[in-house]
């Protein structure tokens, strides 16, 4: 999950390891009580997060922050292996999308058809990486104010006090969907959620996870046992045209569909929340 493998040939039948992230787990892993380490991330790796940035401002930008929020969104991405690009030419989606393959940062998934593939983020570390990435681009592109120490408010979250968190989202979102109003979306929403999120190095984040063919929107499962709580949030996006008491009421169906599952019944310490977005910011509802 953490250090997942590469894959560069649709062909091949073994993946290619980051050497970094695996020298870094057998150095620190703890062979007498045979525990991972605390930190499954490399603070070297913070040069594949540089790398990322100035990656994404190759070519046309707004076109690269479409494939950032569709990565962060589904996963994956669909598009082709270009043979050669010029940068002094127009630089199209398969261009940037076989740049970032051609650096590791997407790894093949499958051939749908004619040189046609779908690919996704290769490993844990690197959704994370895309996700704090995400959060940099909404503040620098929006003048946000993000909370410096973001990690304090999921920490208060993680203790199970949800209002600084539900502060923050609020914030964001308020002023993002009133310059944005038309063209906002549930996408948009989940995908900024997801984005605060990534700084809560203590959980595992699980976006739209498959679970019995039903799809909760996010799942913090904490990394740790000792982690008081973990959670299940399902996302509703309303516009102006829309039924608030239906939404609700889906959506809180929705949860109480997935509370029934028996892998979301083994998670401890769940608790489960209906985040209603609009406009006028966000609410929580606990089911």
């Amino acid at each position: 999950m953490w250090y997942n493998g590469y894959q560069f040939n649709i062909k091949a039948n073994e993946k290619i390891y980051n050497a970094t992230l695996v020298n870094y787990f057998l150095s620190k892993y703890d062979y007498g009580r045979c525990e991972e380490p605390t930190k499954m991330l490399d603070s070297n790796v913070a040069s594949d997060y540089k790398a990322i940035m100035k990656l994404f401002h190759i070519g046309n930008r707004e076109n690269n922050y479409k494939v950032l929020e569709e990565l962060i969104e589904n996963n994956s991405i669909r598009g082709s292996i270009k043979d050669r690009y010029d940068l002094n030419k127009e630089f199209t989606k398969d261009d940037f999308i076989t740049l970032i393959y051609s650096m590791g940062f997407i790894t093949l998934e499958e051939e749908l058809f004619a040189d046609r593939y779908r690919f996704s983020i290769p490993n844990y570390v690197m959704k994370m990486l895309y996700f704090n990435y995400f959060a940099v681009e909404l503040k620098q592109r929006n003048n946000l104010k993000l909370e410096d120490d973001i990690s304090t408010i999921l920490t208060d979250l993680a203790l199970g006090d949800e209002e600084p968190f539900k502060k923050q989202l609020n914030e964001v979102i308020k002023t993002l969907s009133n310059r944005d109003h038309v063209g906002f979306s549930e996408k948009h929403f989940q995908v900024i959620t997801l984005a605060l999120l990534s700084f809560a190095e203590f959980y595992f984040i699980d976006s739209q996870p498959e679970l019995d063919n039903k799809y909760p929107d996010i799942l913090l499962i904490g990394r740790d046992p000792k982690v008081p709580n973990n959670y299940l949030f399902e996302l509703k996006w309303l516009k102006e045209r829309d039924n608030y008491e239906k939404v609700k009421q889906e959506g809180i169906k929705q949860i109480e569909g997935y509370m029934k599952l028996n892998k979301v019944r083994d998670i401890p310490k769940l608790r489960s929340f209906l985040l209603l977005g609009s406009k006028d910011g966000v609410e929580f509802l606990e089911v």
